[in-house]
């Protein structure tokens, strides 16, 4: 093994180490111990490379050690597998069910399908905002008709998301908009619920599941205490109905989804074969040798015709100085020449394996399903990305600042001491060499995380981002305290800038001008005779 990785001298770290566990009580055979270890190499595409494998049983755990040389013995490429924690949870899933062990929930879990064990992403907690709850996602697989949390997501999310966009929101226009719903908005708890108004029966669910905005923290800062519906006399436009089965049949959208899962997952093991088995094109070290070799031949046989001529002892000296100097010269010229050659290689588009996308997006162009479910899914990731971002900067509830037009989030150190970190939605995150989140760049806004917006530092260093990458126009969001020391902070420290919000712009005057008067009068003082 050290023999082969030495063959590739730019790995440094040639052994891939993993261990596979058993929970306690299990004891698998050797046989079956080495057949695992066996399946987790090839979860990770090593099933070609060099390994040792070692059981041991001193623990609670009997589990098995692999180790596993990365520069394969054939092309001595070194393999770094990608996803590998993924592909190895996904592996000990497989090998629960075919060995009948312990089922554990990693990021892949096992689940019970149409009567078959399949293996699946683990499913988000039910308090995550705007995920099914696990009873509502039963009751939709099971009974095939439509949950009242998949109800509330749909029409009433939409009307609602309209409604909180207007500045003279109320408690009673909420109250309003749910009414033609059939629906309620209550106090349970630490926060707010929502209730279906034609039975008592139905599981309420969180205020915030049917929209972020109505968290009872983002309400009450908004609109003050909560005040109960007075007078609502409306016709409900539409009513919840346990018994009304959902649009699209739920096992059939299951089956889809997994036959889509499969698919991807067969997709990214075919793209790891076609990055393997990509050759890059290199400079033949024989050929080169052998041109460095003709500049030598040359060179011998005009020295040998020196030596052979009628000259004298002093020309024949300067002769060979001569076809040394343009030997040497002609070496240079080569050394020059393969440089160019190498980095004509290096560059050639058709000599760079694709990466996963390219590849995918080539695939679906020739027709391949698998690659074609990719390609959509990734534009509908995008699309809801982009969705989030645009609710983001239409938040006014949140603490922070503001662009007029569209701009992409901007990654760089704009104080000392100040970090910063790329999220894959591509927002950027600034926090503290100690990882105290500051403030998150959305593109055309900057929010305050919830610690930072009172911290008058971390709130500087907001704005001086803010005045780097909008220029000096923009407007502030969030509460009345936030925007009002955010202006104070602003005067303070005399930043040249112009607020799109009238009534900031002329309070940020104002301040400006108290300074500026208090300064002068502080001067005039300084110059009083005693």
């Amino acid at each position: 093994m050290e023999a082969v990785a030495a063959q590739n001298p730019r790995v440094g770290d040639p052994v891939y180490h993993v261990v596979v566990s058993w929970a306690p009580g299990e004891n698998p055979t050797d046989t079956q111990a080495f057949e695992c270890a066996r399946y987790a190499l090839k979860a990770v595409g090593m099933e070609d490379h060099q390994y040792v494998f070692a059981v041991h049983r001193d623990t609670d755990n009997a589990h098995v050690h692999i180790a596993v040389n990365r520069v394969n013995p054939e092309t001595f490429k070194a393999v770094y597998p990608e996803r590998d924690y993924y592909k190895l949870d996904r592996a000990m899933r497989e090998l629960e069910i075919a060995h009948g062990w312990q089922e554990v929930e990693g990021v892949f879990s096992i689940f019970e399908r149409n009567g078959k064990k399949v293996v699946d992403w683990t499913s988000s907690s039910p308090d995550t905002k705007g995920k099914r709850p696990s009873k509502a996602s039963d009751m939709e697989r099971f009974d095939g008709v439509e949950s009242f949390f998949t109800y509330v997501r749909n029409e009433p999310r939409k009307a609602i998301a309209a409604l909180l966009k207007r500045e003279t929101l109320t408690w009673q226009a909420i109250h309003h908009q749910l009414a033609k719903h059939n629906i309620e908005l209550r106090e349970k708890g630490q926060g707010f619920a929502i209730y279906d108004l034609a039975s008592d029966t139905t599981t309420p669910v969180k205020a915030s599941d049917l929209h972020e905005g109505l968290s009872k923290a983002r309400l009450v800062k908004r609109l003050g205490a909560f005040e109960l519906p007075r007078s609502i006399d409306v016709v409900p436009s539409a009513i919840y109905d346990k018994h009304r089965p959902l649009k699209r049949d739920p096992k059939q959208r299951e089956e889809r989804r997994l036959e889509r899962a499969t698919g991807r997952r067969a997709l990214r093991e075919q793209y790891q074969k076609y990055k393997k088995s990509f050759v890059y094109r290199r400079l033949d070290p024989a050929a080169v040798k052998a041109r460095f070799a003709a500049i030598a031949d040359e060179a011998r046989d005009r020295r040998a015709q020196v030596k052979n001529s009628k000259g004298s002892a002093a020309v024949k000296k300067a002769m060979y100085s001569v076809i040394a100097f343009e030997t040497l010269r002609e070496r240079e010229r080569l050394k020059v020449q393969l440089q160019r050659e190498r980095e004509e290689l290096r560059a050639d588009p058709a000599n760079r394996s694709l990466t996963f996308r390219q590849w995918v997006e080539n695939e679906a162009a020739a027709g391949v399903p698998a690659a074609i479910s990719q390609v959509r899914g990734w534009a509908y990731s995008e699309k809801r990305m982009a969705n989030t971002l645009e609710r983001s900067a239409g938040d006014d509830l949140k603490d922070g600042i503001r662009y007029d037009t569209v701009a992409d989030p901007v990654a760089i150190s704009t104080a000392e001491g100040l970090t910063f970190k790329v999220r894959r939605s591509g927002s950027v995150h600034y926090e503290t060499q100690q990882g105290v989140e500051l403030f998150v760049d959305l593109g055309r806004v900057i929010h305050m995380s919830d610690v930072s917006a009172r911290n008058h530092q971390a709130v500087l260093a907001a704005l001086r981002h803010a005045t780097e990458k909008f220029g000096s126009t923009f407007e502030l969001t969030g509460s009345p305290e936030f925007k009002h020391s955010t202006v104070a902070l602003m005067t303070r420290y005399k930043m040249n800038v112009t607020l799109k919000n009238p009534d900031l712009e002329q309070l940020r005057k104002a301040m400006e001008a108290e300074i500026k008067a208090s300064e002068r009068k502080g001067g005039s003082r300084g110059t009083r005779p005693a």
